[in-house]
């Protein structure tokens, strides 16, 4: 009865209490809400390229092949390493066009400090060659090197080519040359050596007579 009659003297201040647990509920779901909203982590699409490129596009057979991957990504990519194979794709092309793949190993020592994944940060590349595998381009011709890149449907590659070195005979085909151009040339200094001699010789002769002259006309006039 005392509650009924303090609240017919007081009616706002029952309404204000109410008010009030309205307000302290509203804002415990709020700050709920703002807590969960902010441990739920968004992902963005991946946009971006990944580029392989080979530092020379001819190689003479025997010399080092080196490459570099960058990622283009917005997002970190991971490259599978298949030590003791070859670390990329590799292809030879036949006589017919088509492409052949072409396989070596590497020693296991040399993949013992390599990882089983390569991962290559967002805006980073990484660079490597293929000198444990040395018998991958002992052939001439036409290669296509090939990466392929988890969680990546574009396979970039690259291609370039290996020629044979100069051989020995190509070496003295031309030092035969030379030869040949020398030999050719050198008479002209014998002929002119020849010619003066004989200038001197005619100019000797053409002298001694000219005093065989002198001395018959010096008798005549003792006569």
């Amino acid at each position: 009865m005392n509650n009924e009659l303090d609240h017919l003297k007081h009616p706002f201040k029952l309404s204000l209490f109410w008010v009030v647990v309205y307000i302290l509920i509203a804002g415990f779901i709020i700050g709920g809400a703002n807590i969960a909203a902010n441990q739920v982590r968004t992902h963005t699409l991946p946009t971006g390229d990944v580029t392989l490129t080979i530092s020379y596009s001819k190689y003479v057979v025997g010399e080092s092949v080196t490459f570099t991957i960058k990622n283009n990504y917005n997002s970190s990519i991971s490259i599978l390493n298949n030590c003791p194979a070859e670390p990329l794709a590799v292809y030879r092309q036949a006589s017919d066009g088509s492409w052949i793949r072409q396989h070596d190993y590497a020693s296991y020592g040399a993949c013992s400090t390599e990882q089983r994944q390569v991962s290559v940060a967002a805006g980073q590349s990484v660079s490597g060659n293929f000198d444990p595998w040395p018998n991958l381009f002992v052939n001439p011709g036409k290669y296509r090197v090939v990466a392929f890149v988890e969680y990546y449907n574009a396979l970039p590659y690259q291609e370039f080519e290996v020629v044979a070195p100069k051989t020995a005979s190509t070496t003295q085909s031309q030092s035969s040359a030379v030869a040949d151009t020398v030999s050719t040339s050198a008479p002209t200094s014998s002929t002119t050596t020849s010619n003066s001699n004989s200038s001197s010789s005619s100019q000797s002769s053409s002298s001694s007579n000219s005093e065989k002259s002198e001395k018959s006309h010096s008798e005549k006039d003792d006569d």
